[in-house]
């Protein structure tokens, strides 16, 4: 085995590039440790705010798994995520769309020796995230319409699982929380002999601590790619409707949040539009995420939301008048929803709009169920 490259010192590595980053914050983690006498670290997968993720071995099984170790002070989301699958661990369905969601394999704590608890969860190793699928090649690029059907199908099915039969709201789908299953298995053992013949880079921190790099797993042979599954119940709620709370990634938000008002799982569905369709910026002239910019983006893309829909939030006058039109600053963009179709080749549209559009209506109570969607001609046509 060659020794592991090791980064300059007095550059942000990994994690270490996040902003307000702390060390005693993230657990330890050493590959080759043996975490809860059970789990043998391979190698890290990724890291992010509030975790970081590695490959590891189940030494009970003999079975690779993907295991999440959180921050130590553990974030509400990772409470949230417990009780989500604590809560779909008592169901006891056949519903087809149950295979879509991640499944949880172990969760446990950990502690450092100063003290810090660690939740820790195991899953299933996944190949990619669409997201990082859609940058492989460098800049991003639009998925073939049959990846996209396929995938949206299977995200459908997983909400209408949740929002049906788990009475569930999944509250954050983007593209970085839907993953495709590994088809061919051999990236598995890849992954191992890599690490073992080409140490990912560490950097020592102290005698306890280092920093790894992280490794994704190689393409699938054929680049062959298994079924959508939807990940991170982080911000999963349990029930159908709720008052006013700040949910959902900024360029993801429904109206309804952005109007402040009371919502339910229809937030989901506004959320398959904009994964399926990449339609909103929402920044002002400084790059900070603005409410009023991104009304601003779908009043010029959907239209103006009917006047009942604007009565309803104590918001609506900032950016209506008393007629409901639009106020004028910032100017509505000319560009129409057809103009800002990237996913399909021309001349595809038509039935793929009045897919996105049955999604993008103002009122929640005006979206179809994930349900109905499945049903949907443009859909069913792949």
């Amino acid at each position: 085995m060659t020794s592991r490259r090791t980064p300059a010192p007095d550059h942000p590595f990994e994690e270490e590039s996040l902003p307000g980053y702390e060390a005693d914050q993230f657990y330890p983690v050493h590959i080759g440790a043996t975490l809860n006498l059970r789990y043998h670290v391979i190698g890290k997968l990724g890291f992010g705010a509030n975790s970081t993720v590695w490959f590891c071995r189940d030494t009970k099984n003999d079975q690779y798994v993907a295991l999440k170790v959180y921050v130590k002070t553990p974030p509400l989301l990772a409470h949230r995520e417990r009780v989500a699958y604590e809560h779909l661990s008592k169901l006891t369905s056949a519903h087809p769309g149950q295979q879509h969601v991640r499944r949880l394999l172990d969760h446990f704590s950990i502690a450092q020796r100063n003290g810090y608890e660690h939740l820790c969860f195991v899953y299933q190793p996944l190949q990619t995230t669409l997201f990082d699928l859609q940058r492989f090649a460098g800049a991003p690029k639009p998925f073939p319409e049959g990846l996209v059907q396929e995938a949206l199908r299977s995200l459908l099915q997983a909400l209408d699982f949740l929002h049906t039969e788990a009475n569930m709201v999944h509250c954050d789908i983007k593209l970085s929380n839907l993953m495709l299953e590994i088809e061919d298995p051999s990236v598995l053992s890849a992954f191992e002999e890599n690490e073992r013949t080409n140490p990912a880079p560490e950097k020592i921190i102290d005698t306890e601590r280092s920093i790894y790099a992280s490794r994704k797993f190689r393409h699938p042979k054929g680049h062959s790619f298994g079924p959508l599954v939807l990940c991170d119940l982080g911000e999963a709620r349990i029930g159908s409707s709720f008052p006013y709370t700040d949910i959902q990634p900024d360029l993801y938000k429904a109206p309804e949040i952005l109007f402040l008002l009371d919502w339910n799982r229809s937030v989901d569905i506004w959320n398959v539009a904009c994964v399926a369709e990449h339609l909103f910026d929402g920044r002002d002239e400084e790059g900070h995420h603005n409410n009023r910019v991104h009304i601003g983006e779908m009043v010029g893309l959907v239209g103006h939301p009917p006047l009942d829909f604007q009565r309803r939030s104590a918001q609506a006058w900032r950016v209506f008048d008393a007629e409901g039109k639009w106020k004028g600053n910032p100017p509505l963009s000319p560009q129409t929803l057809e103009h800002r179709l990237k996913t399909l080749p021309q001349g595809k549209n038509e039935e793929f709009l009045v897919f996105l559009r049955s999604m993008l209506r103002w009122r929640p109570e005006d979206r179809p169920s994930a349900r109905s969607l499945l049903e949907d001609r443009w859909l069913s046509s792949g």
